[in-house]
């Protein structure tokens, strides 16, 4: 039963650290691709570009939280969860500085 939420819990902090990687990397990339390149359209893009960095920014700040709450609920002391939380601290110290800096300089 406990293997079995810890496993669901590894696919969820795996997944997440994923997602949240390729949002703070190509949020820029995704944002053009969605509005176009159409001139009336600056804004939007500057919005959809907060929010993929702000949704990136978040799931790296949400993971550690959860991965924090579930050791300490289930009483599981496991390598591998151990290993995802010192993983998503230096991916996500990294690609947040990335995709902040990449914001940034798309407002001007």
């Amino acid at each position: 039963m406990i293997t079995e939420k810890v496993t669901r819990f590894k696919f969820f902090v795996c997944v997440s650290i994923i997602l949240a990687t390729i949002m703070g990397v190509y949020a820029q990339d995704i944002a053009y691709y969605i509005v176009g390149n159409s001139p009336n359209t600056t804004q939007i893009y500057l919005n959809l570009l907060t929010i993929l960095t702000v949704l990136s920014v978040g799931l790296f700040v949400v993971t550690p939280i959860g991965i924090y709450i579930f050791i300490k609920k289930t009483s599981v002391d496991d390598l591998i969860l151990n290993l995802c939380l010192i993983a998503d601290i230096a991916i996500g110290a990294l690609t947040s500085v990335f995709s902040i800096f990449v914001m940034a300089m798309s407002w001007g």
